[in-house]
């Protein structure tokens, strides 16, 4: 890239995984809207997002070391009674007793050394749940929630000229179940690689908590010689991601993708750059232009 592209000056790009990548808005509804519809509730798409997200950001600041999946049954759990109009489940308030197995487990190998064993790409959300209850079906539907149509070819595009990292709000085990479909089903022959993936289980801690943000700034410096001036925050989230990064000094490119319900009435002033979908944003680093 030229000195005159805006985007020379970044060596890296930090994405959030759920929500800029992966639909995340899209999976939720899918799994929650029976829910809403089983209690006589409003269940459209807007309502159940809206509930689901209140529920989420609590929990979270509740429960910052609790793994994602255990934390996301505590959402349903939590859910399910506000619908009911019942006292949330005490079980559901607890940080001591997780309610669900991991989604991707370690299996010794011959030579005795242990390595991640993940799910096939395609995987069915019948095939994660099977005997699982509601709460946890849902909770282990994560590997299930498809990438945008843009994604995949904007990444392996980014990918030839700036380090792709993840920044998100999940654990290890099910981001490396995503990872499978974004960078393609093949280990050996991946469609791109990303350079660096870290999550709260490592952290301690949920975005937008200034923790996530430090611990991945430390890293790309340690492990990459990178400066944060060198850093572009990406990512959908404003609450999460754009402003807590603005704030540290980032730049920022807000991926206001259309119909998102989070993004419903912000403009995006927090963010240096605004795009629509992360394809576009792929386009104008090519192009050169912002």
């Amino acid at each position: 890239m030229s000195s005159e592209n805006p985007f020379a000056k970044y060596k890296a790009l930090v994405f959030d995984c759920y929500g800029t990548l992966i639909d995340w808005e899209t999976g939720i509804y899918e799994h929650l809207r029976p829910l809403f519809e089983k209690s006589g509730k409003p269940s459209d798409r807007e309502t159940v997002i809206k509930a689901y997200s209140s529920v989420e950001h609590d929990l979270e600041a509740r429960f910052p070391t609790m793994r994602y999946t255990d934390l996301l049954a505590k959402v349903y759990t939590t859910l399910e009674a506000r619908l009911q109009n019942k006292e949330t489940p005490s079980d559901a308030l607890r940080d001591d007793a997780p309610v669900t197995e991991p989604v991707v487990t370690s299996a010794p190998t011959s030579s005795g050394t242990q390595q991640v064993a993940s799910a096939s790409v395609g995987t069915s959300a019948d095939a994660l749940n099977e005997g699982s209850s509601p709460a946890e079906a849902f909770a282990r539907s994560i590997p299930t929630w498809q990438p945008f149509p843009d994604t995949v070819h904007a990444l392996a595009a980014l990918s030839k000229r700036f380090k792709l990292v993840i920044l998100s709000n999940i654990d290890r085990d099910t981001i490396a179940k995503t990872r499978r479909l974004l960078e393609g089903p093949d280990p050996a022959q991946p469609l791109f690689t990303f350079d660096a993936v870290y999550t709260a289980e490592e952290v301690g801690a949920y975005k937008p908590a200034p923790e996530m943000l430090t611990y991945a700034l430390k890293h790309l410096k340690e492990d990459f010689g990178i400066e944060q001036e060198e850093v572009l925050m990406t990512a959908q989230s404003l609450m999460h991601d754009i402003i807590p990064a603005k704030a540290r000094g980032l730049d920022t490119a807000w991926i206001n993708r259309p119909n998102a319900v989070t993004g419903m009435g912000l403009d995006g002033s927090e963010a240096k750059y605004v795009f629509s979908t992360l394809g576009e944003m792929a386009e104008a680093v090519e192009k050169g232009k912002a």
